[in-house]
């Protein structure tokens, strides 16, 4: 299986690279090393690092945050923000470990919960929230979303 995975990989990317500043996940895994460590150079073809994502360490600490294409749950949509609201600290309250952002796109507020890169995950979400809030289970429904997740750097 392994040797499989290391054929597969073999195809798509060649062993070396220039020393050049992070731009993407690959670049910063061959930034990220130390001299006991070893070296890690990867070539990979520019299709294959665009569906990689591209690091933006916008917070000045040490990680670094991914563009991804995933999807979401929409719990709430309608212009009642303080509804929105309530809506959003119950399900933090409930799932701390999901992300609850909410939005205004004129005329309506929308809560969407999570950061799924799978179908599958963002189904077994929607199950937990709506046997948790069955009261508005029913306007619960899985959309696909672009959004950030953070990578930590060693």
């Amino acid at each position: 299986m392994i040797a499989a995975i290391a054929v597969w990989w073999s195809i798509f990317c060649v062993l070396s690279v220039n020393n050049i500043q992070a731009q993407t996940i690959i670049d910063d895994l061959q930034s990220q090393t130390n001299a006991s460590d070893g070296i890690i150079q990867i070539e990979c073809a520019p299709s294959i690092i665009a569906l990689l994502g591209k690091p933006n360490n916008q917070s000045g600490n040490n990680s670094d945050f991914v563009e991804r294409n995933g999807f979401r749950i929409l719990v709430f949509m309608g212009n009642d923000r303080s509804e929105a609201t309530s809506k959003q600290s119950a399900i933090q309250s409930a799932f701390p470990e999901f992300s609850t952002p909410l939005r205004y796109e004129a005329p309506n507020w929308k809560l969407l919960v999570g950061d799924f890169l799978s179908m599958e995950e963002a189904n077994t979400a929607l199950r937990r929230l709506q046997k948790e809030f069955p009261q508005f289970g029913k306007e619960m429904f899985i959309v696909q979303e672009r959004f950030k997740i953070l990578i930590p750097r060693y």
